[in-house]
């Protein structure tokens, strides 16, 4: 039997690792900003200004709402809570891995108890979560090869040989994810890991009918597939808005290829505090190589910090109310069922 301390030092360990990250992605944030010098950084953002903040946050709003879309598609085999509640789960989601001092893998863990708080079981929030978050990364491999298609196009004499390696290496990622026997490979993952925990133990076969049930049924998870690719491609457009509105206007090929790769690179980082200095760093190493100054980059990075922000604080004060409900005696929530 594993020692039940082992659980205890594996969250601080955790802990540990997740503030050291911080403070080192901290410390290459500072070092950037030294580098490009303050003023330039202010600079751009005082050309964006408070109104062009607006309209950035504006903008991101019918990506959440498709990203929730997404992520109902994949609960539906088991669910039938409304849409609303998977949009406003999701925007606690992006919310709490964007505003609270926690790794993204936190922010999972809020939006599937956010999405418990509109009535649907704890289990199948958990597992309704994993399975979004495994459909998302599959989309997030097109989107990335696509990226480093026009990368390769655009720069071939600056980023010729990375964006070739990089192509190879998604393309071997694509053929694991689209094996027939990738969603049984996965389970049978949880299943043998599971008995490490006596709590999780005790869900077993709970736990891995929810999983099947969500990953068997193709025509659930190919809409959603479908959807967070297109969230990917509009994430594309919406670094091209920003630019316009700083007055740096980029093309869309650059701005599809500056969103990509640091989506990636904010995906293999997320157990690094809303992927600090590794977002910072990845947006001035990609738009030098489309001509735009780091002070620029910087600046356009803190923005969408900013509108990011700006979305979650109402969100995560929503998601408290209802925490609080939820504790008062004879307050259950009621979720909104679909006819």
């Amino acid at each position: 039997m594993e020692d039940p301390g082992s659980g205890a030092r594996s969250h601080r360990s955790l802990k540990i690792v997740a503030i050291l990250a911080f403070a080192a992605g901290a410390a290459i944030t500072a070092g950037l900003i030294v580098h490009a010098g303050l003023a330039a950084v202010a600079a751009a953002l005082s050309a964006l200004g408070i109104l062009g903040l607006i309209i950035i946050a504006l903008a991101h709003l019918p990506i959440v709402a498709l990203l929730g879309a997404a992520w109902w598609a994949v609960a539906r085999p088991v669910e039938r809570i409304g849409l609303a509640n998977f949009i406003w789960a999701r925007a606690v989601r992006d919310g709490a891995a964007e505003a609270l001092p926690f790794s993204q893998v936190g922010g999972y863990v809020i939006g599937a108890r956010a999405l418990s708080l509109s009535g649907v079981e704890a289990h199948s929030a958990s597992v309704s979560t994993i399975v979004d978050l495994a459909v998302e990364f599959s989309a997030k491999i097109p989107y990335l090869l696509l990226g480093l298609v026009m990368l390769e196009q655009l720069t071939p004499s600056k980023a010729g040989g990375l964006a070739i390696i990089g192509i190879g290496v998604c393309l071997a990622i694509s053929a694991m994810l689209l094996h027939p026997r990738a969603s049984t490979a996965l389970g049978g993952m949880i299943g043998r890991l599971m008995p490490r925990w006596d709590r999780l133990a005790q869900s077993r076969e709970r736990i891995l009918d929810l999983l099947a049930q969500m990953t068997l049924r193709r025509e659930a998870l190919l809409p959603s597939a479908l959807l967070h690719f297109l969230c990917w491609v509009l994430g594309a457009g919406e670094t091209w808005l920003i630019f316009h509105l700083m007055h740096a206007p980029i093309s869309l090929g650059a701005a599809l290829v500056i969103d990509s790769l640091v989506g990636g690179l904010r995906m293999v980082s997320f157990f690094v505090p809303a992927s600090i200095g590794i977002q910072e760093g990845g947006y001035v190493l990609l738009c030098g190589l489309f001509g735009i100054p780091p002070g620029m980059a910087l600046a356009f990075s803190f923005a969408r910090r900013a509108r990011d922000i700006l979305i979650a604080a109402p969100v995560l004060v929503s998601w408290q109310g209802r925490e609080a409900r939820a504790l008062l005696p004879g307050r259950a929530e009621s979720p909104a069922k679909d006819p």
